[in-house]
């Protein structure tokens, strides 16, 4: 199994984060969890496109003009200005701020003083040093993966009430429907300044124990108040069941990260790789709990984008949730092609062939995935468009998938 660091999406500090998806209302209840019903201020519709776009950085959104197609925008504090226009282009649109969890960072933002995070790094020093982790020695510490983050003690219950009164503050100043929730945390998945060790933390068991404080006691806090949770979830193959049956009944739904590939590399995920986060998603979409399903790659890598987006399609359940693909070239559209491809809601299960390749159904077409590590033939058990062609079977490279037009 791939064990390769996590990499958070959400928390340049200087970039605005949007991500405009499907729905994040929950309906029905799970098989073993039974999350509380939740309901956005302003209204979740639900498309049945399920398309998604993550922007990171100044300037992302006017590159994509598109973006006001989805129906969910998470975005920075700050980019509160946005929230009239949005509502205007999308009178359902959903509008979640983002706030980091498990850290705090010593900027703000230049013009507004906010922060992407719960507060600032420098009223904690101030008023209360000792929610910042420390080593053995005292020094504060640092995560390197992500520098200018200073992880917290997320399980002090002071920390807890203070994270949520300021959060809720800032909901309530101006059209919010809720809050994504960054750096949920189920391991130790930071690498920290000079290897530091936090004597608070030392290990991944106490991470998950501090991060399911939190997310218990904060998650209900803002649904309780008419909001929604939508935490970023980092999970592992061996941890994904147990952390989702665990905290879901807290959440209005899931942010899960690197759905089909690990950033930086056109390596798609095959064999039980890919198993386990498809596994993941169907176990979220048969409880109808959203999940937001993200992948990062280059904009012209259609491939990957079709792989990933196919995917997210075997696992949907046509109500809830979306995947997005975030090109990692800054001057690219977020809304790509291949990325946002619709060929209307499911009409059938996901099947899987002997060979160990998927198909799916939907109403205007069907989607094939061949997440082995061998070139496999496809029967579409019927006829479709590929290439302005119509065809009954396609051949798959490995960890390839194609999206068809019934059409």
């Amino acid at each position: 199994m791939s064990n390769r660091p996590v990499r958070r999406t959400a928390a340049r500090v200087a970039g605005a984060v949007v991500l405009l998806a499907a729905s994040v209302a929950t309906s029905g209840s799970a098989a073993g969890v039974d999350p509380p019903a939740t309901t956005a201020r302003v209204g979740s519709p639900t498309w049945s496109s399920g398309n998604g776009v993550l922007t990171l950085d100044w300037g992302d959104l006017d590159k994509t003009p598109q973006a006001s197609r989805g129906d969910v925008v998470v975005m920075q504090s700050w980019e509160f200005p946005r929230i009239p226009a949005l509502r205007r282009q999308h009178p359902g649109v959903t509008i979640l701020m983002y706030k980091d969890v498990s850290a705090v960072v010593k900027e703000a933002e230049s013009t507004t003083g906010r922060f992407p995070a719960g507060m600032g790094y420098g009223w904690v020093a101030r008023h209360h040093p000792s929610w910042l982790l420390h080593d053995s020695v005292g020094a504060i510490i640092e995560w390197s993966d992500w520098r200018g983050l200073y992880p917290i003690n997320i399980a002090n219950s002071a920390y807890q009430r203070t994270w949520s009164r300021n959060v809720l503050a800032e909901l309530r100043e101006h059209q919010w429907d809720g809050v994504m929730m960054d750096d949920v945390l189920t391991i130790l998945s930071h690498d920290t300044v000079g290897g530091r060790v936090s004597t608070r933390i030392p290990d991944d068991e106490a991470q998950y124990a501090a991060t399911a404080s939190f997310l218990s006691r904060v998650a209900p806090q803002v649904r309780r108040a008419g909001y929604l949770a939508v935490p970023n979830l980092s999970v592992e193959w061996d941890n994904w069941r147990t952390t989702l049956a665990d905290w879901t009944p807290y959440v209005s739904g899931w942010v899960n990260e690197h759905f089909t590939n690990w950033p930086g590399s056109s390596d798609r995920f095959v064999g039980a790789d890919w198993r386990w986060k498809f596994h993941a998603a169907r176990w979220l979409a048969a409880r109808d709990i959203p999940l937001i399903a993200v992948s990062y790659g280059s904009a012209t890598d259609r491939v990957g984008q079709t792989y990933h987006r196919a995917t997210w399609l075997l696992s949907w359940n046509g109500r809830t949730g979306a995947s997005v693909y975030v090109p990692d070239e800054p001057s690219s559209s977020h809304w790509l092609p291949a990325a946002t491809r619709s060929i209307g809601r499911p009409v059938g299960p996901a099947v899987r062939a002997a060979d160990g390749t998927w198909t799916r159904r939907f109403s205007h077409g069907i989607v094939a995935v061949n997440p082995t590590a061998s070139a496999r033939p496809v029967a579409l058990r019927g006829t479709y468009t590929r290439a302005e062609r119509r065809v009954r079977a396609v051949r798959l490279a490995p960890t390839t998938a194609v999206i068809l037009d019934n059409r």
